[in-house]
């Protein structure tokens, strides 16, 4: 079974706020370093705008301000992704980070855009994502944060990793990086069907 990271994964949430923060600071792209480091984002930023940027993003991406997480864009291939792997009885849920306060604004989201309907679980704050994806019944996790997918192999779930250039120095043991969502679903059933196969444990799977 696979469970799904909410931004990064199916939402683009991060370029949505780009294009946000842009147009409120009158910057142009041209104007910002390379979004090459997941924990970096804000430093890539001219200095001048930094103090505010550090306001703003947290009023979006905690407080779920400004709309930026209703008018994210859906990533190229996600939908699909999603539903092929839910008719291949696969698909055991949602789990974000956003604070469990964004659920009913995640939720209308995923229905807006057609994701099924499925359980959607917030690992608030410092709480680890592993117990609540084991919940779900999954082995599998879709994710692009390099940390995230770091602390879930450590806890014994397999990792999808949803290549982007600020995760591109991640190479991990039980990390399967895939470029794309096509690519994502291959494995998915690559994976699935080789644990029920051998009746592997999830943390059997992933230190395999």
């Amino acid at each position: 079974m696979v469970a799904f990271d909410v931004d990064g994964v199916l939402a683009d949430s991060i370029h949505g706020f780009n294009r946000w923060a842009l147009h409120r600071f009158g910057l142009s792209e041209s104007e910002l370093a390379p979004f090459d480091a997941y924990d970096d984002y804000l430093t890539r930023w001219p200095r001048h705008v930094q103090d505010e940027l550090v306001e703003v993003f947290t009023e979006v991406f905690f407080h779920g301000a400004h709309g930026v997480y209703e008018g994210a864009d859906v990533l190229p291939g996600a939908l699909h992704g999603v539903r092929r792997l839910h008719a291949a009885g696969l698909a055991s849920g949602y789990v974000t980070r956003r604070p469990g306060a964004l659920h009913a604004l995640t939720r209308t989201w995923l229905e807006r855009h057609g994701f099924p309907d499925l359980p959607l679980a917030h690992a608030d704050g410092e709480h680890p994502k592993a117990p609540r994806v084991r919940a779900l019944g999954a082995h599998v996790m879709v994710e692009d944060s390099p940390a995230e997918a770091s602390a879930l192999v450590g806890a014994g779930v397999r990792v999808l990793l949803r290549h982007e250039p600020y995760n591109a120095g991640l190479a991990l043991d039980g990390v399967v990086r895939c470029d794309g969502w096509t690519l994502i679903v291959q494995r998915a059933l690559t994976l699935n069907g080789a644990i029920a196969a051998t009746g592997m444990t999830a943390g059997d799977s992933a230190r395999s």
